[in-house]
């Protein structure tokens, strides 16, 4: 049996000063006559295969592409001792713009048995619509041997997009930063925002309350609050680049479990993201104190309690009164047993208007699947934000949160998908714009 080693290469910072405004070239492919190999000529013989994954919309809704390189595991066996392996990226644009990256291999450190491993080198990018020329090559420092393919792809825009402007100020690619979590779900290092603008009559006062606890049930499953925070974060990414002028979102996380409010700042247009990775590391909810179980059924009480509290907030003296909204964005959460579930006791302000986006982690779309390459020779395993916990997922989407809401008669969005999340958003800024 052959196994498959994974590695992912998703970014090297450029170290060459880009040769035009959207170039993005990497110091690795320096001096090493990338453009004559794309050209023609003698290459080395190799056992591999280079893939795109077909464009699929993302939780960070930007559309993404995964670019595989797979390689024979004997030949790296061949290729033991000195030097390096390194697979270089190419993504050309329809403007001739070029995107470079890639990945260094030490042949020194390659074990005897790599013979009966497959080497499958990703490179994740997010894209923007458009014609696109991959190259991909493997070059070989110690014997200067070289081999190179190319491909074409084609991302086409989204089908009765509802968001169709989103896009218009990004780059046309960016690859994907190498992080863990909680920076994997954030993405710090991509700062440049979404168009989403909000026409409004006057200026509008968005609070938004993240519930970052999830079921009862759930809490103890392997990986189910990085799953639950991996569509929920990305999401409050996206609602916070709502850029228009007299916009403003106020933004606040939760964690019932503790009845605490881990993090909170107005105006998130500039988000401190150092203090919210903070707040978001496993290690603040790695354990539940006795004082916390002891509380455990408040936990709905504390969710009513913030939702008022942020209801009941006015202008401060001498600003004009803006328009209202309160966003909640929760996956679904049964609270469990033993818990209070009395439902909020005021009524709907007049110049607030209340959504619920209910974001249901566990039913992300699959992962996309292979344009074309190399078949693999055995199995891997690799564990991504769309994989189930042990627990069956469909058993853990029971909700509670939206009877607590009830009285507020809240607009409720089922999202089960980056896809329905973009409806659910679009809807959302047309209502807002109503007001």
């Amino acid at each position: 049996m052959r196994f498959v080693t994974t590695l992912i290469a998703m970014l090297a910072v450029p170290a060459a000063l880009p040769l035009a405004p959207r170039d993005s070239l990497d110091a690795a492919f320096a001096g090493l006559g990338f453009e004559q190999w794309l050209a023609g000529g003698q290459q080395a013989r190799l056992d591999w295969g280079l893939s795109v994954s077909r464009p699929t919309l993302s939780v960070h809704q930007r559309l993404r592409a995964d670019i595989n390189i797979h390689l024979d595991g004997a030949e790296l066996a061949r290729r033991r001792g000195q030097g390096r392996l390194l697979t270089l990226v190419q993504i050309t644009d329809h403007q001739g713009h070029r995107y470079q990256n890639h990945l260094s291999m030490d042949l020194a450190k390659i074990e005897a048995g790599a013979s009966k491993q497959d080497v499958i080198s990703t490179f994740t990018a997010f894209l923007t619509p458009g014609d696109y020329r991959v190259a991909a090559a493997l070059y070989d420092t110690a014997s200067h041997e070289h081999c190179i393919k190319q491909l074409r792809l084609d991302v086409p825009p989204l089908r009765n997009d509802p968001l169709p402007g989103a896009w218009g100020d990004l780059p046309a690619v960016e690859y994907l930063p190498v992080a863990d979590p909680p920076d994997s779900w954030y993405l710090p290092s991509l700062a440049e925002p979404l168009r989403l603008p909000l026409k409004s009559q006057g200026p509008v006062a968005i609070d938004l309350i993240v519930n970052l606890t999830p079921s009862e049930s759930a809490s103890h499953a392997t990986g189910m609050r990085s799953l639950n925070l991996s569509v929920l974060v990305p999401a409050l990414k996206v609602i916070s680049q709502l850029n228009s002028p007299g916009v403003r979102v106020n933004a606040e996380l939760l964690d019932l479990s503790r009845q605490h409010v881990v993090f909170h700042q107005d105006d998130v247009h500039a988000l401190d993201w150092t203090a919210m990775r903070t707040a978001l590391m496993p290690s603040q909810a790695a354990t539940i104190d006795l004082h916390s179980l002891e509380r455990h059924r408040q936990s709905a009480a504390f969710f009513v309690l913030e939702v008022a509290r942020n209801l009941a907030a006015r202008p401060a003296a001498g600003v004009a009164a803006p328009h209202r909204a309160l966003i909640v964005l929760s996956g679904p959460l049964a609270f469990g047993t033993k818990v209070d579930l009395d439902p909020i006791a005021i009524a709907p302000p007049s110049d607030c208007r209340v959504f619920y986006i209910r974001y249901h982690s566990f039913e992300l779309a699959p992962a996309a699947q292979s344009i074309t390459g190399l078949p693999r020779r055995g199995s891997s395993r690799r564990w991504g934000a769309g994989d189930f916990p042990a627990e069956d997922p469909r058993t853990l989407q029971f909700d509670q949160l939206e009877s607590t809401l009830k009285p507020l008669a809240p607009k409720l969005f089922d999202v089960d998908s980056p896809e329905g999340f973009r409806k659910a958003l679009a809807s959302l800024l047309a209502d807002l714009a109503s007001q």
